[in-house]
């Protein structure tokens, strides 16, 4: 199938954001400007990557929510490179939103440094498997790791799922799980999830754990709905946004 059009609605989206200095937190004698503490910051697979200057000691770096004022780690003593992991696929957690900040501690005071980007994710292709199972292909169009929470099948299908167009879906009440697992080297599916990650700027294949499109067993159909012959495939990110794409039968 090819995808007609598409609906997308981040939770909380707006314009991309690069990371930046905020300032210091603390009081004491003047510490060093932020620029000159904190030198770079990027996401590599599940992990944040802080990168500190060399000629400024750091006590003690943290990653923390500074929307919630939750501290997320600790790093004593850090050295160049600090590394934070920001996604848990075992646990459907991620800590990538909008308030996700590093702090240092340096002599006079703590440093900070926002360290939030955005998370996009996007089903590119839908293919109806002869058992009546879905492979999809999800994208990460944004630069911070894609945490895959749960993929739904609404409109044209069988086994229609939670509607997670819907304003009332409560992605914390799923019981079922994702509902999807990684194609390939990420079968069967270990305690880990790991392949529920989809680093930013990569693209992944999954299949369904059910079969959306399997046969009415009393119809004989594969649809339902009427005339309708769009599928919706919804899909929600661990860090709480949703997109939406349909796709013609």
């Amino acid at each position: 199938m090819e995808r007609r059009e598409a609906l997308r609605s981040l939770a909380g989206a707006g314009v991309l954001a690069a990371s930046g200095c905020l300032g210091i937190v603390g009081l004491g004698s003047e510490p060093p400007a932020a620029g000159d503490v904190f030198e770079a910051d990027r996401y590599e697979g599940r992990d944040l990557v802080v990168e500190l200057a060399d000629d400024v000691p750091v006590q003690e770096s943290t990653l923390y929510d500074s929307a919630t004022g939750t501290e997320h780690e600790t790093v004593d003593r850090p050295g160049k490179r600090v590394r934070f992991p920001v996604v848990f696929p075992d646990r459907l957690e991620s800590y990538v939103d909008r308030g996700l900040s590093v702090k240092a501690k340096v002599s006079g005071g703590w440093v900070r440094r926002w360290v939030w980007r955005p998370v996009h994710g996007s089903v590119e292709s839908l293919e109806v498997l002869a058992d009546g199972r879905a492979k999809l292909d999800i994208e990460s169009q944004a630069e911070a790791p894609l945490l895959v929470r749960y993929v739904g099948f609404t409109g044209a299908v069988a086994t229609p799922t939670a509607d997670a167009r819907e304003g009332s879906f409560d992605a914390t009440q799923l019981d079922a799980g994702p509902g999807v697992v990684g194609v390939d080297e990420d079968r069967p599916p270990s305690p880990r999830r790991s392949d529920l990650v989809v680093p930013g700027g990569e693209t992944k294949t999954f299949e369904t754990l059910y079969a959306p499109f399997a046969p009415d067993a009393a119809r004989g159909e594969r649809t339902s709905g009427g005339g309708d012959r769009t599928v919706w495939v919804s899909l929600v990110h661990g860090s709480g946004g949703v997109t939406s794409y349909s796709f013609p039968r």
